[in-house]
């Protein structure tokens, strides 16, 4: 066949696809909005709980007290998934400022209130029940707000402490000032950390019960968020040696390479690694608290992952490494939570302008909270966002397999919305392990994250394991280095990491474009795919290994001739969507009637976040749909919500599981359904990745019929939603909101011998719009 290398391309909306928000809706109550009677008597017990707490809010301006009085809010279970934000906030909205904090818990608003003329305009409001009574119905009870705190094993303890972000950056800065003076006059030791520029954490060294006690006497108590022990992490490494004799490779002097920065506990400079190794480091401690085992297998992978294992899984030419020692040898001292992100923010801080990969394969030995992010993961997520880089974050291993229990949730810090997350499968099988080929290795942690998001978002090779004769954990490791440089094999989450770092890295190396975190994760989640050897369920495919194993970076970046990927990478403001019309889906496409082929959709963008909001973390969120319709339409302007000319008739979204037919699906010819088919169903609109595959012969006849005529035109949709909080919110909506993001979209013909790459290129010449293959680098070569 013709050059089977066909760089796949971008494209841009032209301006008339890009389209304004009309409103509308009805104007209709919900069935769950109280009425009559019961609305009265539902107002008067929100009333009398207002009523109850205007003595505390009293005593607090008597005493001039920094710290408002707080409550918290319960939502009834009907309203917690809709959108009516809007409506509570207006209940307690003084003067123009909203009062509603953040979020608790999914279903527990936390509120403040400053003064007892605050509680009389929220109870007169809440009095006038039938003029407010859609807020009034979304409210189950109020009550006063207790900080949460969590009493550790040992005493005196290191506490971690967080407080009641005001959304007010002068009123928190005299909280935190009133905070420390209070641990001074205490007597208490402490170490603050910036977790990011708006989350401040304090570790309370050695807090003793008597302390803590005293502690929560004093009235900046009330504005305490949370009080905990301060997390503690350890790394170890279990490795076998082999008989392996892997060959040195060499940089090819007249190369520049990409570098990967390791964030780990260190890299010896073991003859392997050393002709790579950037000659400047980051560290904080010094070499007698320094074990280097870890990261050297970690960095080995990365580098020698494919010589190692004698297969092209990743295809990368080479990676300059970078080593962060921002852990110490654990063996002799663990490192708390704070001093790890100060470790990781320092070493990204000094080098992202030359490292703007990094691999993070160390775990916080903590399973998430499906309600809340952790303070890891926002502080990964607003390193990334302050220094333009991209975090490859391992999931974390798990030993349940061992005594039988099922797989935990991933542990805190996979859960960053930013960071790609990686899983492990098995890359082969021997005595005693449990997993298959190429499915989950028994050690890999499970999705989904907080909110039910999707992560791990891919997978890769990191060993398999299971039990001996003895009962006891035995591990068929993939293969690297040890720190005294002898070839050594490992399990864990820890090494199918590097494996995607060092793919970003090799796309990164073969593409001439700018630096971009979600072009990078786009490419590599776009190409994702599940094996024909998986024998998972499907609805547990993406708990387990999320949209699967990517493939090498030749095959990302190239088309065949008979498919087509497009890039559109863009922002979108609030207020406005974009509706491309004229998509240029090919005509060659179109047999006996009808449009046949297989269609790969993956959008990934970056929310905007908000910590306070916990379970709301993710502020934004993007839909896209893609389908065809019957014809353009013109639309009347002078009327009212009408703001676009030009619409569309008889339009179908085909990235919808309702409109294909089961029996087609499981009987598919194509390897197509089996390893790339993802009709999901979203549990949460506010998932920061999506990805369709859909195959058009698993249509139901009736459904071709309607939709898949081949005098149908095709359309591609973008909606964007921002949450209440970050509309209302001034301090934090500074700008105009926008969303960046990159959304990829490839056609196939799945026989192979129809010329969509050339059809597509035809039909965006035809239609008009901007495109251009994305650039390619010259090879790089390295010499063994």
């Amino acid at each position: 066949m013709v050059n089977e290398r066909l760089p796949i391309k971008f494209f841009a909306k032209r301006e008339v696809d890009n389209l304004r928000v009309e409103g509308g809706g009805s104007s209709d109550d919900p069935l769950w909005v109280y009425s009559g009677d019961e609305l009265k008597r539902h107002a008067d017990s929100l009333v009398d709980a207002i009523s109850d707490f205007q003595g505390l809010i009293r005593k607090k301006e008597e005493k001039d007290s920094l710290v408002p009085f707080v409550l918290k809010a319960k939502i009834r279970n009907e309203v917690i998934a809709k959108t009516h934000r809007r409506e509570i906030r207006s209940l307690f909205e003084v003067r123009g400022k909203s009062n509603i904090l953040g979020l608790v818990e999914p279903d527990e608003l936390i509120i403040k209130i400053e003064k007892s003329s605050e509680a009389r305009d929220i109870s007169n409001r809440m009095k006038n029940a039938e003029q407010n009574r859609y807020g009034i119905s979304c409210l189950e009870r109020l009550h006063r707000y207790e900080p949460i705190v969590e009493i550790g094993e040992k005493d005196p303890e290191n506490y971690k402490v967080k407080l009641i972000d005001f959304q007010d950056y002068e009123q928190n800065s005299s909280i935190r000032n009133l905070f420390e003076r209070t641990l001074g006059r205490l007597n208490a030791e402490v170490v603050k950390t910036n977790y990011t520029r708006d989350v401040t954490i304090y570790n309370l060294k050695h807090l003793s019960s008597t302390k803590l006690d005293a502690l929560r006497r004093e009235e900046i108590f009330e504005a305490i968020f949370s009080i905990e022990p301060m997390p503690k992490y350890f790394v170890t490494l279990d490795t076998t040696s082999t008989e392996e004799n892997i060959k040195i490779m060499y940089p090819e002097n007249n190369t520049k390479y990409v570098t990967i920065g390791f964030l780990d506990n260190g890299i010896a400079p073991i003859s392997h690694l050393k002709p790579w190794l950037v000659k400047k480091r980051w560290t904080s401690y010094p070499e007698t608290s320094i074990n280097p085992s870890h990261g050297t297998f970690v960095a080995g992978v990365s580098l020698y992952g494919d010589l190692c294992e004698k297969n092209d899984w990743v295809g990368c030419k080479g990676v300059k490494i970078f080593d962060a020692t921002v852990f110490p040898d654990t063996e002799k001292e663990g490192i708390e939570e704070d001093e790890l992100i100060h470790n990781i923010q320092e070493a990204v801080q000094a080098n992202h302008n030359d490292v703007k990969i990094w691999n993070l394969s160390i775990s916080v030995a903590r399973p998430v909270d499906p309600d809340s992010f952790s303070d890891f993961a926002v502080a990964l997520d607003a390193l990334q966002d302050d220094y333009n880089v991209l975090i490859c974050k391992s999931v974390g291993n798990c030993d349940h397999f061992v005594s039988g229990r099922p797989k935990g949730r991933i542990f805190q810090g996979a859960d960053s919305v930013r960071s790609l997350v990686v899983g492990s499968i098995a890359h082969k099988k021997s005595n005693g392990d449990l997993a298959e080929v190429d499915n989950p290795s028994p050690f890999t942690r499970i999705g989904p994250g907080p909110s039910f998001i999707i992560k791990p978002e891919v997978t890769h090779y990191g060993g398999n394991a299971g039990i001996n004769k003895s009962g006891e954990m035995k591990t068929t490791g993939v293969v690297s280095f040890s720190a005294d440089g002898s070839v050594s094999a490992g399990s864990g989450t820890s090494f199918s990491t590097p494996r995607i770092s060092a793919l970003a890295a090799g796309i990164f190396q073969e593409v001439a474009e700018d630096f971009d975190p979600l072009l990078l994760k786009g490419l590599i989640i776009h190409s994702a795919t599940y094996s024909k050897r998986l024998i998972l369920l499907e609805k547990e495919r993406t708990k387990q290994l999320g949209f699967g194993k990517p493939a090498n970076v030749s095959q990302i970046i190239y088309n065949k001739p008979s498919e087509a990927t497009l890039i559109l990478r863009d922002s979108l403001p609030k207020g406005e969507y974009i509706d491309i019309m004229d998509f240029p889906m090919p005509d060659c496409l179109v047999q006996d009637g009808y449009y046949v082929g297989q269609i790969v959709v993956t959008l990934v963008y970056d929310p905007i976040l908000a910590p306070s909001q916990r379970a709301e973390y993710c502020q934004s969120n993007l839909d896209v749909k893609m389908g065809t319709y019957d014809s353009k339409k013109n639309r009347d302007t002078t009327k009212q919500n009408i703001l676009n000319p030009i619409g569309r008739e008889g339009a179908q979204n085909i990235l919808l599981e309702s409109i294909y037919s089961k029996s087609r699906m499981r009987n598919n010819p194509h390897e197509f359904a089996l390893k790339e088919r993802l009709l999901i169903k979203y549990a949460d609109k506010y998932y920061p990745v999506k990805k369709y595959g859909v195959d058009l012969y698993d249509l139901s006849e009736t459904n071709k019929i309607k939709y898949l005529g081949a005098e149908k035109r095709w359309f591609l949709f973008l909606k964007g939603i921002f949450r209440d909080f970050i509309v209302n919110n001034a301090a934090l909506n500074s700008n105009e909101l926008s969303q960046e993001f990159c959304l990829i979209v490839t056609i196939k013909d799945p026989s192979g011998k129809q010329p969509v790459y050339n059809a597509v290129t035809q039909k965006l010449n035809e239609y008009h719009f901007w495109h251009s293959n994305i650039k390619i680098r010259g090879e790089v070569q390295f010499n063994v």
